[in-house]
């Protein structure tokens, strides 16, 4: 960096590198700004550049540099103290703390040269007045490093009062924290850090810090749910940064001990940078343990040859990894041991060695691609959370191939899971050793198991075709009712195939073969000649079947039909259909398919507004299949139920229905089958304001999801958690989950459709035409997939504001505009491009918010949405005053004024898409109220305010906190700018009186607390 020929420059430069993100090339320029400051010989500019220079090595993690750096800083306080100001003499003192840390990280620096340095330390604080509580705090640090007189040194640091100079509250409980979870004392640990958990205490390194400290206490104590939110908030924070080498590791050891290795790998890769930093030796230290933990847990699990991210410059797998950095650690370790002249760094580091997985898997909620190899294993419930199945022991096949047969046959008509593997034997059996027993009924049957394992993959081609073979069998085999039954399915079949098409149409071709079926089925039972009671009982469910067939085929035209009256017609058939299978079924005494039918019109019913009727028909459908002693057939009825208390808005039953349904699913039900009702339980227990169980129950689906291959369905439910972890007042958490979804989309079920608009008469391409203004000529038609990421992007922007990174947030609503320019709904463009224009000012990249606000306007032109457009406007205006001060009123001032005309210029937009236009214009005036107050044009602030609350009380929302607001802002400008004191204590009475009176407590709080502060 040249030279600085005058302060300005210096000062700006200085301005510019502040601006810059923590990191090295932040500190390196830092470090060129204070070689030219020096040159320049102006010792004010010297000391401001050495101070942000510190400042820097701190955020970049290279604390081996503090000691040459404050060594500068202190010769100039010692030689020219009046170049200080106070700011700066403060920070001198601090950083005496800073250099001790510095020392005691450095395996070289001896331990008398420390020693010496906290007694020179002392030596100053004692001279200035300071307090000697930080000092005690440096032998603190020094005693636990070298592990000799820790508890003494404790006592003597934390039973000392606070002074100035101590750390900040939540640092000081974090060093208290980890003095207590080395002892194993996790609850007294977690105790300390409890008011940096919940948010009480903050600084720049918490609470991310004191969360990833409190991962592994977390869950030790079975706060599973607490852990998963310490590590998606504090790991967004840490991630790649080299000043958090010591969290990154404790996050990989988390990974490693609660069953997620496959997200731990993700981090390493996530990671590389680090494994290039050195300049914080204990902190390295720290960093590759809990690299090591986690390789070497991969390493046990099977996973040696994976690959996994290191050292940039080459490729890594896991177990070359483990070499490498092992024996560099253990070296690591052992120069501090020898330093110290204990083995204190090198136990701390054996202990984490080997420490043993905690739980079997900590569901976090985020996706991970899973390891090859691995077989999933269950969540680990918390204390009142989600159970989840275990599968019961193997299904015992038999030995015999009449018994197998018997056994399949029998599991299959009770639609017992377990029959599915020994039809798996049976398959391979029948068409391998034991063929020559197989009959025709066998093939029939066997056919038809292969049409419904069709079936459930929607391969209609290979459904028709397994029971065409059926129909062929059971022709040969004498069994007219089965070959009825089974045409009966072919035609149902079809009809589902084709209702993409026409689904009316469809079951309308379908139904006078179905008729005929009918009375050919009924001609069979007429004729009667069954061998025994066994043959007419099966040949009824046969008739059943091929009226279930006219079930099913009504239903999905009452479904889809396009038009109302075939959906009218179709749905009276489905139920009169329905009605018909009931009564024969309980006329047969089959219950059983009494249960299917209800659980059909269940169905139906819960989604097409008659939930009370679906309640009635799962709640028979669940008594049923207890009389029946089917257990494995209950937990789909019990989802219904739950559907259909939650379409009674009686979410908290639904929420115990449904947890139920989980917990006392039969052993061996198929595992995808609970999928559904752990979404439902989540959808309900958000919906009846229960989210810390919604996290959960969206957590567990999202990753049998994943293994399922549902991309979309595992991101829908992860967004729907993050929406469960904001209501939860985790946002930080919510943030992290949407990051990992935008990070890693799903690729798109469909591309965008492009349609060009025909050109009007007459049009000619404009020359020269603003190729950055949306286009209008044509429209996308979204897929399902984009229209949820853009929702994604949208709610992770907002959640990015709300978190105080605006920088971030316009990216994604940049993206979010991008992305919907073209729909067919245009107004989605003008929102985006509106909230990014708000976004971008507040991160002052002003180019890019007046560029973004232009686009929303031109947008606005052809599809308004005034809401979001005004209310950018006031953000830009108030931000341009945050930014330029009194020089940027002029601007502020426009951004207002362009909110007021877009109100008169679409004047009938605004009367619907606004709650109320006044209330819009009150807040635009108080915003230019603020600004001309800050630009001490006060008198004019002050009628502007008036106006304000004119506006808020001509639409009659004067209980309103924004109008609350503008009463106290008007007070205060009377009271302490204008010596108005008689005015503004007597608007102040009014505006209580008038509170009181309208019971408008929140107001009359807001006002009495400024009136008492004015007596």
């Amino acid at each position: 960096m040249s030279g600085f020929t005058t302060r300005e420059e210096f000062f700006g430069a200085l301005r510019e590198n502040r601006e810059r993100a923590p990191g090295r090339a932040k500190a390196a320029i830092a470090e060129e700004i204070v070689e030219a400051a020096e040159s320049f010989g102006d010792d004010e500019v010297t000391v401001t550049a050495l101070v942000e220079l510190m400042s820097s090595y701190h955020g970049s993690g290279e604390s081996v540099k503090y000691p040459v750096a404050f060594a500068r800083l202190l010769r100039l306080w010692d030689q020219s103290p009046k170049a200080f100001d106070d700011w700066e003499a403060h920070r001198v003192f601090w950083y005496f703390k800073w250099v001790g840390s510095g020392l005691l990280i450095t395996p070289e620096v001896p331990l008398a040269s420390i020693r010496g340095w906290i007694g020179e330390m002392r030596k100053r604080y004692e001279a200035a007045g300071h307090g000697m509580q930080p000092v005690y705090g440096q032998l603190f640090s020094l005693a636990e490093h070298i592990g000799e007189g820790e508890e003494l040194a404790y006592e003597l640091w934390a039973t000392r009062g606070r002074v100035r100079m101590s750390d900040c509250e939540a640092c000081e409980a974090r060093a208290r924290a980890g003095f207590f979870i080395d002892r194993g004392a996790d609850a007294r640990g977690l105790a300390e850090l409890e008011p940096t958990l919940d948010g009480r205490k903050t600084c720049d390194e918490e609470p991310h810090s004191s969360q990833s400290l409190a991962l592994l206490p977390l869950v030790r104590q079975g706060l599973l749910d607490e852990a998963r939110g310490a590590h998606l908030a504090s790991y967004r924070v840490v991630r790649g940064k080299e000043a958090y080498l010591k969290p990154v590791g404790r996050h990989l050891e988390f990974c490693a001990l609660t069953g997620n290795e496959a997200r731990g790998l993700e981090l390493l890769s996530q990671n590389r940078v680090l494994f290039g930093f050195s300049a914080a030796p204990l902190d390295r230290l720290a960093f590759l343990t809990g690299v090591e933990v986690l390789l070497r847990r991969l390493v046990e699990a099977g996973h040696g040859a994976t690959p996994c991210g290191g050292p940039l410059g080459r490729e890594w797998t896991v177990e070359e990894l483990l070499a490498s950095i092992t024996p560099e650690a253990d070296a690591l370790a052992a120069r501090f041991d020898a330093r110290n002249g204990t083995g204190a760094v090198s136990r701390r580091r054996a202990v984490r060695l080997a420490r043993r997985p905690l739980v079997a898997e900590l569901n976090l909620g985020v996706r991970s691609e899973a390891l090859a190899g691995s077989s999933a294993s269950p969540a680990v419930p918390s204390t009142g959370s989600i159970s989840s199945i275990t599968q019961a022991a193997e299904t015992a096949v038999p030995e015999d191939f009449d018994a197998l047969v018997a056994e399949v046959l029998r599991l299959d008509r009770h639609t017992h899971p377990s029959s599915r593997v020994l039809w798996d034997t049976l398959l391979e059996r029948a068409d391998g050793p034991d063929a020559d027993k197989v009959d025709d009924l066998l093939r029939g049957e066997i056919a038809t198991e292969l049409a419904s394992r069709a079936h459930g993959k929607r391969d209609w081609d290979a459904v028709v075709a397994h029971f065409k073979e059926a129909v062929e069998h059971y022709s040969r085999a004498g069994r007219p009712d089965r070959v009825i039954a089974s045409e009966a399915r072919i035609l149902w079949s079809r009809a589902i195939r084709d209702q993409d098409a026409d689904p009316a149409a469809s079951a309308t071709r379908a139904w006078p073969e179905l008729d005929a079926l009918l009375e050919r089925i009924d001609a069979v039972l007429a004729a009667g000649g069954f061998a025994d009671d066994e043959a007419l009982y099966d040949a009824r469910v046969q008739r059943l079947v091929v009226r279930q067939s006219r079930v099913f085929t009504a239903r999905n035209p009452a479904l889809r039909a396009a038009d109302e009256a075939d959906r009218s017609h179709w749905l009276a058939v489905f139920r009169s259909e329905s009605a018909a299978v009931v009564t024969e079924a309980e006329s047969y005494g089959i219950p059983q398919r009494v249960a299917l039918v209800l659980e059909s019109l269940a169905e139906y019913d819960a989604t097409h507004d008659d939930p009370v009727a679906a309640e009635a028909a799962a709640r028979r459908a669940i008594e049923i299949f207890h009389e029946l002693d089917w257990p494995w057939r209950v937990h789909r009825a019990r989802m219904l139920l739950g559907l259909a208390l939650a379409g009674q808005e009686r979410y908290g039953e639904a929420v115990q229905v449904l947890q139920t349904g989980i917990a006392e699913a039969h052993p061996a039900v198929d595992a995808d089958e609970l999928t559904p009702l752990y979404r439902l339980l989540g959808e309900s227990a958000l919906q009846g304001g229960e989210p810390a169980t919604a996290v959960r129950a969206f957590a567990e689906a999202a990753v049998r999801l994943d293994r399922e291959g549902d991309a979309y369905g595992a991101v829908e439910t992860r967004w729907r958690m993050s929406q469960a972890l904001s209501m939860q007042g985790q946002l930080a958490d919510a943030v992290a989950v949407l990051e990992t979804l935008v990070e890693t989309p799903i690729g798109d079920d469909e591309p965008d459709a492009v349609t060009e608009a025909e050109p009007s008469a007459g049009a000619e391409p404009s020359a020269g035409a603003d190729e950055s203004q949306p286009s209008h000529e044509h429209s996308k038609i979204p897929t399902r997939t984009g229209m949820l990421m853009v929702q994604i992007r949208a709610d992770l922007a907002r959640g990015l504001l709300a978190l105080d990174e605006p920088r971030a947030a316009a990216v994604e609503f940049l993206h979010v505009a991008d992305a919907v320019d073209g729909w067919p709904d245009p107004s989605r463009l003008t929102a985006a491009a509106a909230e990014a224009a708000g976004a971008l000012a507040l991160a002052r990249n002003w180019d890019g918010a007046r560029a973004a606000l232009e686009r929303a306007i031109a947008a606005n032109a052809v599809a308004p949405r005034l809401p979001d457009l005004t209310e950018a406007l006031r953000d830009m205006a108030g931000e341009a005053m945050n930014t330029f001060g009194a020089e940027g009123l002029e601007e502020a001032l426009g951004y207002l004024e362009r909110a007021d005309r877009l109100r008169e210029e679409f004047a009938d937009v605004a009367r619907v898409q606004f709650v109320s236009v006044e209330v819009d214009e009150a807040q635009a005036r108080y915003t230019r109220a603020w600004a001309l107050n800050a630009a001490d044009r006060s008198e004019e602030a002050l009628g502007e305010l008036e106006r304000s609350i004119a506006l808020y009380d001509r639409p009659g929302f004067s209980d309103i906190p924004p109008r609350y607001e503008a009463i106290r802002f008007a007070a205060i400008i009377e009271f302490r700018t204008l010596n108005r004191h008689d005015a503004a204590k007597s608007r102040l009475d009014k505006a209580i009186a008038e509170a009181e009176a309208a019971g408008h407590h929140e107001g009359l709080a807001t006002l009495q607390k400024l009136r008492d502060a004015l007596r």
